[in-house]
């Protein structure tokens, strides 16, 4: 024998909570847009700073040159990895939200459990107790790690007198 399930009819709280999701789902994508356009514009600065910085130096390499680098990457990784920390945090209020509103709905569709809502946005294990490392060194933000590191060997190289 089939199971009836009832339709599902929002109250006025849920509608209330269904818009706020929405508004969190909209500001987290913005935040994820916003991490790709810093992520660009990283790029694109240290690939202007690099030749004017060396033409500002007669075209030679100056010390200036790797300061201004790692001042652009730290402070860039700083900025992404904000926007990756409300990102989290954001889907973690969403999470709540929904779980406030299964918990309010009884009706049949709800507590079937065919609409499981836990971890729906992030996942459980990622809770605000890591949320800080993981906003700094999150895969995603790995660029920066990167620029650093060759930023870095370019600066011993050019201490060691390598390149000049």
């Amino acid at each position: 024998m089939k199971k009836e399930s009832t339709a599902y009819i929002r109250s006025l709280d849920d509608e209330i909570d269904w818009k706020v999701i929405d508004q969190l789902h909209t500001a987290t994508s913005n935040f994820s847009s916003t991490s790709l356009e810093l992520k660009k514009l990283t790029i694109i600065l240290i690939g202007i700073a690099v030749p004017a910085i060396t033409k500002w130096a007669n075209d030679k390499l100056d010390l200036s040159l790797f300061l201004v680098l790692y001042i652009i990457i730290l402070a860039f990784w700083y900025l992404d990895g904000f926007t990756y920390y409300y990102q989290e945090k954001l889907r973690e209020k969403m999470d709540s939200i929904f779980r406030d509103i299964k918990n309010r709905d009884t009706q049949q569709v709800l507590s079937e459990g065919r609409l499981n809502l836990e971890g729906y946005t992030i996942e459980p294990a990622r809770n605000s107790k890591n949320r800080l490392r993981r906003s700094v060194f999150h895969i995603s933000l790995r660029l920066y790690i990167v620029l650093l590191f060759l930023n870095s060997i370019g600066l011993v190289l050019f201490l060691l007198g390598v390149i000049k």
